[in-house]
């Protein structure tokens, strides 16, 4: 659902991820219930089975509704990592971007409870001398963060020629040059 970051100049995409879902089981378990409840109960009485739409649609529609914003909201968050940058993308109608660059994050950092580690999920924050940044919780964060530090690490030092001259350029001595106060001249009955 979300577009593909525009990247910059010798920037190469490493990894997009989807953030974990979230507040989608309880609306599409409530909805499969209903239409359950829905479906037998007009089996067995009259009057609901001459309402079953009407109840599909005051009942069930309502959940099935919430759980198709809320699965559009969840599809529509990307983190995108580059070799140079970790970008946010976010919302379903008005759309929310951030950028962190990678020579910023100072460090990554993984929070996770015991069940978190069990399940493989967990939330990942990037450290930056700004304040902490939340990814939010995603599935493999050490993976994530190992990614992020690998990319961060990898920055090439650009090396000097070996035919570099390096010359000094000896400053202007007009401007440094300190001239003293003009003698006075003495007074001869001194």
């Amino acid at each position: 659902m979300a577009k593909a970051p525009i990247l910059r100049d010798g920037e190469a995409q490493v990894i997009t991820v989807t953030p974990v879902s979230w507040g989608i089981a309880r609306p599409l378990l409530s909805a499969i219930l209903v239409l359950a409840l829905v479906i037998e109960g007009s089996a067995h009485v009259h009057i609901l089975h001459l309402a079953f739409w009407w109840l599909l649609v005051v009942l069930v529609a309502p959940f099935a509704v919430v759980t198709l914003t809320r699965i559009w909201r969840w599809r529509s968050h990307k983190i995108h990592v580059t070799n140079q940058r970790v970008l946010t993308e976010a919302g379903v109608l008005s759309r929310q971007k951030s950028m962190i660059e990678l020579r910023d994050v100072t460090a990554t950092r993984v929070d996770q409870s015991f069940f978190e580690r069990i399940i493989r999920r967990g939330h990942v924050t990037l450290e930056t001398s700004g304040g902490p940044i939340p990814l939010g919780r995603v599935r493999h964060p050490g993976a994530l963060c190992r990614i992020i530090d690998t990319e961060r690490f990898a920055r090439p030092v650009q090396p000097l020629p070996y035919d570099t001259v390096f010359a000094f350029d000896e400053p202007s001595t007009d401007e440094f040059e300190v001239r003293p106060n003009p003698r006075r001249r003495r007074d001869p009955r001194d």
